[in-house]
């Protein structure tokens, strides 16, 4: 398996464009359904004969190709190598041997490794790296579940930036609004979803890396408790799906849950996620509007406004609460982080000043030295707010907690120009806009990102739903509610127009 820690150490079809449509987005059509569709439409189709996953595969393909070269959200394509998996798939469904994601495809975080596959963690010092020569436990998972893998997607460099500048890759640009970022690190990933490139896509997350680009893609993107998938052992990191479609996020995580014979940190016995929910009627839900950590724009609390209306439309009763998430714990977390093996980084980092991006020149400026004294601030301060939050919400009887993902999505696409986007100057990062990063010092409690719409300039926003340690099923029937209540992107005239 080649977790973060290793890999720090070792190394067709278009959309008809036309004019906006206010809150709901821009009038776009997809001329191929294939690229679009659910999990559950694909494997109906390729069970009746009526598509095959090549069909999927090509139509996919044909996509990037038109794309792409707007979007710039791939680093390595494998269409040879996809192919013949996309064959193998067609073969088994013949044979009535179909695996739970055969012919499905998937895109892959520039993270996770297969044979002959280089990773280079968006960072031109490991951009020839030598190819990997054995798979991560997540990409064999998805293997045996017949998963299509056809391309790498981008990332910041060493994975710390809220989009996808570097000088490895250039600059990934979100489908919605070619001005505006995809969020990251999982940019590419959340890029290349709301592109129609691929079915399913891969990310991690150790600072809000699947919720900010699900939350700026309109997406659906969980972040497990720590352990739950086998991503690595890194406390304050976990690796999850991220899908259009609540239903194909259910299929994609059952895919992916489960221990491993290679990572100690994955959980047994496996959690099976059911992919029906009843109704979350008569739940208490807490609202924290994060607003210790960011203010958010006026659109976004609206979108989430009109979210909460439809949940007590639901008989759900839903109150405010304070958690005491301030922007003062920001380097606290960030030095807690890089006390752990992430840390290592920054050591080969330093010997390559020259050949880094803006933003990573201005985190080893700013985050200075790390050790065992910053790790332990990091575990007071995960003690101390694990106490708020069991106190101020689970322990007075609330399902879920509900809080913005982001502050704003109108966040620059080219962020080397950071200052002129009005990012948060902390590390370069742009953290100080996400609500994020909490709960990966919080990394038991699982995290489900639901898309709020369409709220400004045509870019999407999300929320996060927090469910007490180790819930997932909580978060999972809310998000089921959720997909049901409100109206779904990637539908209608709801896609994205790249422009």
């Amino acid at each position: 398996m080649i977790d973060r820690r290793t890999l720090i150490k070792g190394a067709g079809a278009a959309l008809t464009a036309a004019a906006a449509l206010g809150p709901h987005g821009a009038r776009a059509q997809a001329a191929d359904p294939l690229c679009y569709a659910s999990v559950r439409e694909l494997i109906a189709m390729f069970r009746a004969r009526k598509a095959s996953p090549v069909d999927l595969l090509k139509a996919q393909i044909k996509r990037v190709e038109a794309y792409n070269p707007k979007v710039n959200c791939i680093t390595y394509e494998h269409f040879d190598q996809a192919l013949k998996e996309a064959k193998a798939s067609e073969d088994r469904y013949r044979r009535g041997t179909a695996r739970p994601l055969d012919g499905i495809t998937v895109a892959i975080k520039d993270e996770f490794s297969r044979p002959g596959w280089r990773t280079t963690q968006g960072s031109l010092i490991y951009k020839d790296s030598p190819p990997a020569t054995e798979s991560s436990a997540i990409a064999d998972a998805l293997e045996a579940a017949g998963a299509v893998m056809p391309f790498q997607t981008t990332v910041p460099e060493f994975y710390l930036f809220l989009g996808a500048s570097t000088r490895a890759w250039g600059t990934t640009r979100n489908p919605w609004n070619l001005e505006y970022s995809p969020g990251g690190s999982s940019a590419g990933s959340g890029a290349a979803l709301a592109a129609g490139f691929a079915t399913l896509a891969m990310g991690s997350d150790m600072g809000g890396s699947i919720r900010i680009p699900a939350s700026q893609c309109g997406l659906y993107g969980f972040k497990p408790p720590f352990g739950r998938v086998a991503g690595g052992e890194i406390p304050y990191s976990t690796s999850g799906p991220m899908a259009r479609r609540f239903d194909d996020l259910v299929r994609f995580q059952n895919a992916i849950v489960g221990p491993s014979d290679r990572i100690m940190a994955a959980m047994r016995p496996r959690l099976d996620y059911p992919m029906r929910y009843p109704r979350i009627a008569g739940w208490r839900i807490a609202v924290d509007w994060g607003a210790g950590i960011a203010d958010v724009i006026p659109s976004v609390k609206a979108a989430m406004l009109k979210g909460i209306d439809a949940l007590r439309a639901e008989s759900c009763v839903v109150d405010e609460v304070d958690c005491g998430l301030t922007k003062a714990h920001k380097f606290v977390y960030i030095r807690g982080l890089m006390a752990t093996s992430i840390g290592t980084a920054i050591e080969i980092s330093n010997a390559h000043r020259d050949r880094l991006s803006p933003y990573m020149t201005d985190l080893l400026d700013q985050v200075g030295p790390v050790g065992p004294r910053q790790a332990e601030e990091a575990e007071e301060l995960l003690e101390r707010l694990h106490r708020q939050v069991q106190q101020r919400v689970f322990d007075k009887g609330y399902s879920v907690l509900l809080m913005p993902t982001m502050a704003t999505p109108l966040i620059g696409a080219d962020m080397f120009k950071s200052k002129e986007n009005n990012v948060d100057p902390w590390v370069g990062t742009g953290l100080g806009l996400a609500l994020t990063w909490h709960w990966n010092l919080l990394n038991r409690y699982p995290v489900l990102d639901v898309p709020l719409g369409v709220v400004e300039q045509r870019m999407p926003s999300g929320m996060q739903v927090i469910g007490q340690t180790y819930t997932d099923l909580d978060v999972f029937q809310f998000a089921s509610s959720w997909s049901r209540l409100r109206p779904s992107l990637f539908a209608g005239e709801r896609f994205p127009t790249f422009t």
